[in-house]
């Protein structure tokens, strides 16, 4: 038996059926814009639509990643007084220091905070030979050969604690997302952070107040933008060079190798100014501008060449440095490159610039 359809039942089906396919149009239309590339994004879908092309899929490359801790252990000395020196230097503040160091939480410190307590220690054990001088002559003897012995060590003390660092290695690594605005006044109490850091890290700068490098540390410690923007600008980077095919032969493309200039190379060029020129350069110029900002931190935190000769494992280190200060050039030197390919179309579609 032939079933009868009611006309109610077909409006219904009929606005289902549209739904299903306003869904899909707007489905394919567009692609949403990886994490921290919207700028590239939008301009590219804006030239493929123009070339009457599909977009290219972004494809996530995994980035080089800070060495872990366990790679990068410094082989230090042990120093230690003996029991019977330690008890008698109650009178003196290395003492209390001593007795700090071998506590239960005193164990735990590690990184910059250690280092922190190994200057205030160095500098007490002066103190004391000092102070024992008249009184104990020969204890203050062996107090200062301590203190000397330790001095020496320093070097490596120092690089023990940057690259164990907790906060620092948060601030150096590249996160797993993109940087999607640069901002500036998240950047400004970094940088204040960075500053103490960094002087405790300097044995001829006077050590901070312990509380200040408390809050610097967690000041690092919880921020994801720097490790958001050493990654933006890795991902903008292999975003531009993975878009070379849709560029490469554009001039062809917009049909400007004959006669005349199509209306295509018109409209591609003003995508090129209204998108490349505007949001996507601007934004690489404020990613590659605060990366710049940050290259006297990180070359403080380079191991010496004095140091690489008795702790090889620390040339993993500088060369990871090297590698996340080098980042803006290479996103500089690859949005040349793509433009390079734009200046080719406006020579041979003859247009003015500027015009």
């Amino acid at each position: 038996m032939t079933q009868i359809v009611t006309l109610k039942q077909l409006i219904g089906y009929a606005r289902r059926v549209g739904a299903a396919v306003i869904l899909l149009l707007a489905a394919t239309a567009c692609s949403p814009a990886p994490s921290g590339l919207m700028q590239l994004h939008d301009y590219q879908q804006r030239v493929a639509n123009t070339l009457s092309r599909e977009a290219i899929p972004y494809q996530p490359q995994t980035p080089e990643q800070i060495p872990a801790a366990r790679e990068l252990r410094v082989t230090i000395p042990r120093l230690q007084l003996s029991l019977l020196d330690s008890m008698r230097l109650d009178t003196c503040r290395a003492g209390s220091l001593i007795a700090e160091r071998n506590s239960s939480l005193g164990r735990l410190t590690s990184g910059v905070m250690r280092y922190y307590h190994d200057r205030e220690l160095l500098d007490a054990l002066y103190d004391c030979a000092e102070q024992l001088e008249t009184s104990e002559p020969e204890l203050a003897q062996r107090v200062r050969q301590q203190a000397q012995a330790k001095q020496a060590t320093m070097p490596q003390l120092r690089m023990q604690a940057i690259v164990s660092d907790d906060s620092l290695r948060n601030v150096l690594r590249k996160a797993d997302r993109a940087l999607p605005e640069v901002e500036g006044a998240q950047l400004a109490p970094l940088f204040q952070a960075f500053n103490i850091i960094l002087n405790t890290l300097n044995n001829d700068a006077e050590l901070p107040a312990e509380n200040q490098l408390e809050q610097a540390l967690e000041a690092l410690a919880k921020s994801a933008y720097l490790s958001q923007l050493w990654r933006a600008l890795f991902d903008n980077q292999q975003y531009l060079q993975q878009l070379n095919p849709l560029v490469i032969n554009i001039s062809a493309e917009a049909g400007c190798l004959s006669k005349g200039v199509p209306e295509r190379a018109r409209v591609l060029r003003q995508v090129f100014i209204a998108r490349f020129s505007g949001p996507v350069q601007q934004h690489i110029s404020a990613l590659v501008r605060q990366a710049q900002q940050l290259e006297a931190y990180l070359d403080a935190l380079y191991a010496e060449p004095e140091l690489l000769q008795t702790q090889p494992t620390l040339v993993k280190w500088n060369n990871y440095l090297r590698h996340i200060a080098a980042l803006d050039d290479q996103l500089v030197a690859e949005t040349r490159n793509h433009v390079e390919f734009w200046q080719q179309l406006f020579t041979d579609c003859e247009f003015t610039p500027g015009a």
